[in-house]
């Protein structure tokens, strides 16, 4: 045989061997070689995830290299809303592990098959996010854009989706997608499907555009396009849009000595209800009499 075609088929049977092992590989990979994509996640890549975790192992896991790039062909995702984790499948072979936050109560993640339709690198809400001053500091989190009225001198600031790979549906653009975000350890999203950052730049960096995800769950998720019940909201309104309350103006106090103020009455004396009898006038002044005994030489006055 030839030299150059035995090393050839020892290499596919090494390649091939470690496709049919349900054990997780170095790097938690699991592979297993049947040759078809599958539609739902294994029972035995759910145990070897368990497996893995139960080592002390936290976040997820991806390849180092990979053997071939990834196709929308040969790869697509699964993501399990109900456990919180999104699976990633190249032919057969589980190659990747992800836990996730997917979307919270009355923003639940809508199951149903997507594919990847857009690519974005630093991706911003246009629905959610900050109101935040000329400076850039915050002056009101988690709005709603367009809902919300925005504050004086404020702007809205959408909430940064870093590595952002948006969702289609039958071709058209739906509002979710996978990105970098908090994990809280349950739902807690808008809708999206939040990973950690070292896993969401590893798919960002492998993942085409046109690779299907299928999305299941039935306690987290709810069929695309049915209702969720939201209930109503007010806006929330910022103080600076507040108008202030009305107050009536207060009457200031007469000052103490008004000379307008005409002095009340003097109230009768205590015991007696009868009210005392206006004083009668006084008598004119009658003239002096002449004094007897004085001069008799005495000019009268007026006489001269």
């Amino acid at each position: 045989m030839n030299p150059g075609r035995l090393l050839f088929a020892l290499f596919l049977g090494l390649t091939f061997s470690s496709c049919r092992s349900t054990k997780p590989q170095a790097d938690g990979t699991v592979r297993i070689n049947d040759g078809i994509l599958p539609i739902a996640v294994r029972p035995d890549d759910v145990a070897a995830v368990d497996a893995w975790k139960a080592k002390g192992n936290k976040g997820g896991f991806y390849p180092q290299t990979l053997e071939t790039p990834l196709t929308p062909a040969n790869a697509r995702f699964i993501v399990d809303l109900d456990a919180q984790r999104a699976y990633l499948y190249q032919g057969s072979c589980l190659i990747a592990y992800s836990p996730i936050s997917s979307g919270r109560r009355y923003y639940r993640t809508e199951t149903g098959d997507y594919t990847i339709g857009q690519k974005n690198l630093n991706h911003r809400s246009s629905s959610y996010g900050d109101f935040v001053s000329r400076s850039g500091g915050t002056i009101m989190s988690d709005v709603q854009n367009g809902f919300d009225p925005l504050p004086v001198d404020a702007r809205f600031e959408g909430s940064l989706m870093k590595w952002f790979m948006r969702f289609h549906h039958e071709g058209k653009p739906t509002a979710m997608g996978f990105h970098r975000g908090v994990l809280p350890g349950n739902p807690a999203s808008h809708g999206c499907i939040r990973l950690p950052g070292t896993m969401a730049e590893w798919f960002f960096k492998h993942v085409t555009q046109g690779m299907t995800v299928l999305v299941r769950g039935e306690k987290n998720g709810i069929p695309i396009g049915k209702s969720q019940g939201r209930p109503k909201r007010s806006p929330r309104v910022h103080s600076s849009l507040k108008k202030p309350k009305e107050e009536t103006p207060a009457v200031p106090p007469a000052p103490e000595s008004d000379i307008n103020t005409p002095e009340p009455p003097m109230p009768a004396p205590f015991g007696d209800p009868t009210p005392a009898a206006p004083a009668a006038p006084a008598a004119p002044e009658a003239p002096a009499a002449p004094v007897s005994g004085g001069d008799p030489t005495a000019t009268a006055p007026g006489s001269n």
